[in-house]
């Protein structure tokens, strides 16, 4: 999923930072990502949650807009 959600992010000129987990910080990453489990996405420190919420985003037309706000993107 993190693979998917890379490539979404690069198409709309987004270059994510990956935050490699070990096992024991999981939990409190999860628990702190609202319960929406692993990988998740954060834009401008909120949580959007997994592949599901990134593409909900998208598909409403709302990702990009967020990206741009966070400075994540350039118009």
């Amino acid at each position: 999923m993190s693979h998917v959600m890379k490539r979404l992010l690069a198409a709309v000129g987004a270059h994510p930072a990956a935050i490699e987990l070990e096992e024991a910080d999981e939990e409190v990453a999860a628990a702190a990502a609202g319960g929406t489990g692993l990988p998740t996405l954060f834009v401008g420190g909120a949580a959007v949650g997994g592949l599901e919420g990134l593409m909900s985003l998208h598909l409403r037309g709302r990702l990009v807009p967020m990206l741009l706000e966070a400075g994540a993107v350039r118009c």
